[in-house]
């Protein structure tokens, strides 16, 4: 019985280091998201979600992330994150230099910090929870033909006109993939 004990022991603290080694080749943090309305030229209003984000390579090798990002609403819509220039100009912050999660995938060199937005547009209003996805951020120490990637998910309640962080993680739910393959 012990050791059975001792190899299931072992076995735990094995996989938790791996896990804890992949886990930290990135950092990962993220703005609170806003919603935003903008006048076009024709008089017409969109309304918008925008999302700010960076990942960072921590390590002192280059690294592939695969980073795509997308939301899901509780009214079972989905949106695809878009790169609109008048958008992101108007919200950006300071001189930054801010790209879609499609030009800045790829390599990372080592220290090299990337930061990205996501504008979501047309948000169903009747949506009171939000889920944003980001995919590409993890690896995985035992992987598998065909084993999907856990995304990140960060999940917001709306409370009055703004976003409130309810919780965040990587998640085992592959449901999210359904959405992402509809937008290639």
């Amino acid at each position: 019985m012990n050791k059975v004990r001792n190899s299931f022991l072992f076995f735990i603290f094995a996989f938790s280091i791996s896990v804890a080694l992949e886990a930290s080749q990135v950092d990962f943090s993220w703005s609170t998201p806003e919603n935003f309305v903008y006048k076009e030229d024709s008089g017409d209003e969109k309304t918008y979600i925008v999302w700010f984000y960076s990942i960072k390579n921590t390590t002192d090798k280059k690294i592939l992330v695969p980073i795509e990002t997308f939301l899901n609403t509780d009214t079972q819509k989905s949106y695809e994150d878009k790169y609109l220039p008048d958008i992101v100009s108007t919200v950006s912050k300071g001189n930054e230099e801010y790209m879609t999660a499609n030009d800045m995938k790829g390599e990372f060199g080592p220290g090299v910090t990337k930061m990205g937005v996501a504008v979501f547009e047309d948000i169903d209003p009747y949506a009171q929870k939000i889920n944003v996805f980001a995919t590409g951020l993890s690896h995985f120490f035992f992987w598998r033909w065909r084993m999907v990637d856990y995304s990140y998910k960060i999940t917001y309640k709306k409370s009055g006109n703004k976003w409130i962080l309810v919780e965040h993680g990587f998640n085992k739910d592959s449901s999210h993939r359904n959405y992402a393959d509809k937008f290639k």
